[in-house]
């Protein structure tokens, strides 16, 4: 169980190459920040931060590029009758990738079909959607 001091602000440094990213997320606020770079993310805060599948890491790489799925505000129980969840889950019916490849990031555009539950996570092939070929 989390306390509300762990959702006053979740911050998280990527490295990258030689320098750094942080993707901030707190009760208002999801951006991404890389070299003077800032970028507010367009999902519905509080957005939070999505597991591998395996749960071992937040991210998932793919060559050089790192791609990071961030989701949106946690949809209503009700919403969400079609699958097995639980509020506790923190399910998303919204979500966007962030993809880092050397000293740059991207986001993609925010999706609106599925599901993404940040502590159930995801397996490779839904990160496989936002790596360019």
């Amino acid at each position: 169980m989390r306390n509300k001091f762990s959702f006053s602000l979740l911050m998280l440094l990527i490295s990258c190459s030689n320098s750094n990213a942080s993707i901030v997320l707190d009760e208002n606020t999801c951006e991404v920040s890389m070299n003077n770079q800032i970028e507010k993310l367009q999902v519905s805060p509080p957005c939070s931060l999505v597991t591998v599948g395996d749960g071992n890491k937040n991210f998932f790489q793919f060559n050089e590029s790192k791609v990071f799925i961030i989701a949106g505000a946690p949809a209503r129980l009700s919403k969400l009758t079609r699958w097995s969840v639980k509020e506790s889950d923190k399910c998303s019916l919204e979500y966007q990738g962030v993809i880092v490849l050397k000293n740059e990031f991207s986001l993609s555009e925010v999706k609106g079909k599925g599901l993404v539950c940040p502590k159930i996570g995801l397996d490779e092939k839904f990160y496989q959607q936002f790596v360019k070929n």
